[in-house]
């Protein structure tokens, strides 16, 4: 199972590419969500352990669903985890 740490960190990379994709700054983002941008940046590195109503008035700004944020860090997680094991049989086959 992946840490917590890993899931703030993909939940928030996601939230920033779907903020740059939009063409918002994390500025713009901050006023529109009513938080301050140092917030938003701590987000967006997954230095935040983020309440679900911070992130849902974050979603609202982006236009972004909550059910598909989480959905997108369900699959980015479990594309990692895949890569990391084919990594891991590699080196093990490496190693024989």
């Amino acid at each position: 199972m992946k840490s917590d740490h890993d899931f703030a960190v993909e939940l928030g990379s996601i939230l920033r590419h779907r903020r740059e994709m939009l063409y918002i700054t994390q500025e713009e983002m901050a006023e529109a969500s009513g938080f301050h941008r140092s917030y938003i940046s701590d987000i967006e590195r997954g230095a935040r352990n983020l309440a679900v109503r911070n992130l849902r008035r974050i979603c609202e700004v982006l236009d972004f669903p909550l059910s598909a944020v989480f959905k997108q860090v369900e699959l980015s997680l479990a594309a990692n985890k895949k890569l990391e094991q084919r990594k891991q049989r590699k080196m093990a086959d490496k190693n024989v």
